[in-house]
């Protein structure tokens, strides 16, 4: 028998959701799999859903506690898991039916401490019948430094916690920072990525991501928080990384601006226009978007990111000058 898979899944109020998730996961071709379902204190019927699949299955293991978050909720399964490999998905999305085969094959043909993976985005929150199957599968190796540039300055495979497989001694001791409220993410995947040496970036599309169109923001003080966060969190990784990959931390202002740009273009969120004046368009921000994008137009994104960098440019010089 193959290596055992410990799937995690953080659940925090997804009731519609849940049962989806969990039968593409129940359902997958690959069958050692360790399924440890960590509900974060949730209020609707998401907790009770978990121990209904877990009598159906005696692969789940349900863990229940107080609301910490998600970044908690994680680290819990981390703690708990028996895999050779890990991988951490959330609650509301779901793989195709064969997304676990693939990963190990790849991840064990090219002896590689992680597999990376794309995925679709999907507005569907119906229930399914059937899971979607990938395509034969397509990979390419990269190895240390070269991992972390196509993780930032690509924007195929992100710096998302839940779209990588992990061999389990690689990444044993390390754990996301508890108490973070959002970008979880990129506070914690280049500590993962640093321990990997080599790993290995699927072609295929092996998960389905929901964009819950209701839960994009329009509270303008929220939006300031993750704005506050985002601009943190990358001074830490240009920081880290001028000591682990100084050419990728020399250059990581540059996908700091793309995440501003995202901002203001209404990627991230729905605000009124005196709103975003506000927020997203304060001063601190404009300025250190000025400071980091003076190059921008020499960085390895796509041509529409580069259009979308322009907009932004005279919308802010409208704004210096009729306000």
């Amino acid at each position: 028998m193959k290596g055992l898979v410990t799937i995690i899944i953080p659940v925090y109020a997804v009731e519609k959701y849940l049962d989806r998730c969990l039968f593409s996961v129940t359902n997958q071709t690959y069958k050692n799999l360790e399924i440890i379902l960590v509900d974060d204190g949730s209020k609707d019927k998401s907790g009770e859903i978990c121990d209904l699949w877990a009598e159906k299955d005696s692969r789940i293991k349900v863990i229940h506690q107080e609301n910490l978050g998600l970044a908690s909720a994680r680290n819990t399964g981390l703690k708990n898991m028996s895999g050779e490999f890990v991988i951490a998905i959330d609650s509301d999305d779901y793989l195709v039916s064969n997304a676990i085969e693939l990963l190990i094959k790849a991840i064990e043909d090219t002896k590689s401490d992680v597999a990376i993976f794309k995925f679709n985005i999907t507005l569907n929150q119906k229930p399914i019948k059937k899971l979607p199957k990938a395509k034969a599968l397509d990979y390419f190796v990269r190895e240390n430094e070269d991992i972390h540039k196509e993780i930032f300055f690509s924007m195929k495979y992100q710096t998302f916690f839940w779209n990588k497989l992990y061999r389990t001694e690689v990444i044993k001791d390390i754990y996301l920072q508890d108490g973070l409220t959002c970008y979880e993410d990129i506070e914690s995947v280049p500590r993962f990525l640093k321990v990997c040496k080599k790993a290995v970036f699927l072609n295929n599309k092996l998960l389905n991501y929901l964009v819950r169109i209701n839960s994009l923001s329009h509270d303008a003080s929220k939006i300031a928080k993750r704005l506050e966060i985002l601009f943190e969190l990358y001074k830490i990784n240009m920081k880290r990384y001028n000591n682990w990959y100084p050419s990728i931390g020399e250059k990581l202002h540059q996908r700091l601006t793309l995440e501003y740009i995202l901002f203001s273009h209404d990627i991230f969120t729905k605000l009124s226009s005196s709103e975003k004046r506000k927020v997203i368009y304060r001063e601190k921000y404009v300025k250190a978007f000025q400071e980091n994008s003076k190059d921008f137009l020499s960085s390895p994104y796509k041509w529409y990111y580069k259009v979308m960098y322009f907009r932004l440019k005279i919308r802010l010089l409208f704004l210096k000058k009729f306000h």
